[in-house]
């Protein structure tokens, strides 16, 4: 077998788990209560106390700033919103990428970076939406035309099967 997950350490796994399981929408695979607890999309949380014997080591630093954990969500304002009224410090508001993407980061309780992005199909809608054509689209985001073209068509087509 191969990858399984990327741990994240963390003081307190209830309260961590609050964040990821009922702020985020992750669905847990695997709970061995307050010592660690495993999520389908690929982490899990350990507590600190608990690893630091594992690997026989207590300096587990916090705010590394040398990983992040990636979402992706149709509507990334509202969850900001929500984010900042349960008092998470932003690394940073919602901003615009290179490729075009909007995306926010915040810490965690335990100060890891939280990634918050739109969907890029989305994204790549927005920009059709906003005038660009699928070839600058494609140049900004590094897709091929026909990836934009495909992902575009779909999106539409998705569209107008929810108003129907």
């Amino acid at each position: 077998m191969g990858f399984k997950a990327v741990i994240l350490v963390v003081e307190d796994v209830r309260r961590s788990r609050m964040l990821y399981e009922g702020l985020l929408g992750c669905r847990v695979e695997a709970d061995f209560g307050i010592y660690n607890v495993g999520f389908e999309v690929g982490f899990a949380l350990y507590k600190k106390s608990f690893f630091a014997e594992l690997i026989d080591h207590d300096d587990i630093v916090s705010k590394a700033h040398n990983l992040a954990v990636y979402f992706e969500f149709d509507d990334i304002h509202t969850l900001r919103d929500t984010i900042i009224a349960n008092g998470f410090e932003l690394v940073h508001d919602i901003k615009e990428q290179p490729w075009g993407q909007k995306v926010l980061r915040f810490y965690d309780y335990d100060h890891h970076i939280v990634e918050i992005a739109e969907n890029m199909n989305q994204a790549l809608v927005n920009m059709y939406q906003s005038g660009m054509t699928e070839s600058i689209i494609a140049h900004k985001t590094g897709y091929t035309e026909d990836e934009v073209r495909r992902i575009l068509n779909s999106q539409m087509e998705t569209e107008k099967q929810e108003l129907t």
